[in-house]
C-alpha cells in the first residue's frame, strides 16, 4: 500500500442564510504508487471550525505512520495540524453553489444509488425525512447558503456521504473571508502529558493508560492514538496544546526503555472471543514450552517476559506484543501513574485576534 502525498491545502468559508460560519476543507494530493503523479483537489471536510479541525486530525494521525506525506517525505503530525489552523485563520470564499441531490450509479454521483437506505436513515435522523421521497423519485436542487443544514446532514463531518461528491475546488473564490482568528495559548510544563511506556521490542511499545497497561502498540500507532484522543480533545479547549504535546509523546515512545526485569504476563484463553485468538494463545504456550506441539493451552497461565528466549524469541515477543486484551501485563514497579489532565482554569479562554 502506497502513501498519499499532499501538495496543497485550502480552507473555504461561507456564512449560511442564517448567519452561521462554515468551512469546507480541500486538499490537493496524489497517490505515491500511482503514475503519473497528477495532484488533484478534493473536498474532505465540511462543518464548523471545530468539526473540520477534528477531520484534519485524522490526517495528522495518518502522518504518524507515514501514510500521509509531503513531496519531500514524512510530515510531523503537529506540523500538519498547525498548517491547517493557519488555513482556517485565512479562508477564501466558497461560492453559493447548487447541489443536485440525485441517486445515481456513477462513481461521481452526489448520492450513490448503493447508499439509498443509508441516506434515508441520515435524513430521518436529522429531521429531513420529507426530502427523501423527492430525491428518490427524481432529484432535489439545494443551495449551499440556503440549504446548509440539509447539505451538512449529508456531507458534514458527522454525515455519511463524502463531501467531494458535492463540492469542487473550482467553486472556491479568491476573496478572503473575515473570520475570528484563533491564536495558540502557551502550554505550561505541568499541563504536558506524562507518558509511561516500555519497549517490548524495537517497534512495539507497552503504554500506560490510567491505572492499566494497554496491549502492545507499534510506536507510530500509539502516537496516532494520542493524536486522535487527548491531543484532539485538549486542542479544542486549549489551542496550541497539540503542537506542544505531540513531540513530548513521540520522544517518550521513541526513547522507551526496555521492560523492567521481573515483568510477568498472564494469558487467558477464556478471554478469547475469536478462534484466531485461541490459536494465538495455543501457539504462545507451545513457543514457551508449556504444552506439547499439538496440545491446547490451559485456560490461564502466567510467564515471565524474560522466559521468551531461543531462536524463535523475536517472533514470540512480537506475538506477545500484539495479542491485545487476552494478556494482562504485570510490571514490578507497580501501577502506572495516571496521565495528568490539563488545568482548564489555568488555560484561560480562547483568544481571538
Amino acid at each position: 500500500m502506497g502513501a498519499t502525498v499532499t501538495t496543497g491545502k485550502c480552507a473555504a468559508a461561507f456564512r449560511s442564510s442564517e448567519g452561521e460560519l462554515f468551512y469546507i476543507l480541500f486538499e490537493r494530493h496524489y497517490e505515491k504508487n500511482c503514475y503519473p503523479h497528477t495532484p488533484k483537489w478534493s473536498a474532505f471536510a465540511f462543518g464548523t471550525r471545530d468539526e473540520v479541525l477534528r477531520r484534519a486530525f485524522i490526517g495528522a494521525s495518518d502522518c504518524c505512520g507515514g501514510m500521509l506525506q509531503s513531496p519531500r517525505g514524512e510530515i510531523k503530525p503537529e506540523n500538519y495540524i498547525e498548517s491547517w489552523k493557519q488555513e482556517l485563520n485565512r479562508p477564501v470564499q466558497m461560492h453559493d453553489i447548487v447541489v443536485k441531490l440525485k441517486f445515481e450509479d456513477s462513481w461521481q454521483a452526489t448520492l450513490p444509488a448503493s447508499r439509498k437506505e443509508d441516506v434515508r436513515t441520515i435524513l430521518e435522523r436529522t429531521g429531513f425525512a420529507d426530502r427523501f421521497d423527492t430525491i428518490a423519485h427524481g432529484e432535489l436542487s439545494a443551495t449551499l447558503y440556503g440549504d446548509t443544514a440539509l447539505l451538512r446532514s449529508l456531507y458534514g463531518v458527522d454525515g455519511g456521504v463524502s463531501p467531494w461528491r458535492a463540492f469542487s475546488h473550482h467553486d472556491v473564490g479568491t476573496l478572503p473571508v473575515d473570520v475570528p482568528a484563533t491564536r495558540n495559548i502557551a502550554v505550561q510544563d505541568a499541563d504536558l502529558p506524562v507518558v509511561r511506556c516500555f519497549a517490548i521490542d524495537s517497534n512495539l511499545r507497552l503504554v500506560a493508560d490510567g491505572d492499566k497497561w494497554l496491549d502492545g502498540h507499534w510506536a507510530y500507532s500509539a502516537l496516532a492514538r494520542f493524536v486522535m484522543g487527548p491531543g484532539l480533545e485538549r486542542e479544542l479547549a486549549h489551542p496550541g496544546y497539540a503542537n506542544a504535546a505531540i513531540p513530548v509523546v513521540r520522544e517518550a515512545l521513541v526513547n522507551a526503555v526496555p521492560l523492567p526485569e521481573g515483568t510477568r504476563i498472564t494469558a487467558r484463553r477464556t478471554a478469547c472471543r475469536e478462534d484466531y485468538q485461541r490459536r494465538e494463545v495455543d501457539d504462545l504456550a507451545r513457543g514457551l514450552g508449556l504444552v506439547g506441539e499439538n496440545e491446547q493451552a490451559i485456560d490461564e497461565f502466567t510467564f515471565a517476559f524474560a522466559d521468551i528466549e531461543g531462536e524463535d524469541a523475536d517472533r514470540v515477543r512480537y506475538r506477545v506484543g500484539s495479542m491485545g486484551d487476552v494478556l494482562t501485563w504485570h510490571i514490578p514497579d507497580g501501577p502506572p501513574a495516571p496521565v495528568p489532565q490539563p488545568d482548564r482554569a489555568a488555560q484561560g479562554e480562547l483568544a481571538f485576534a
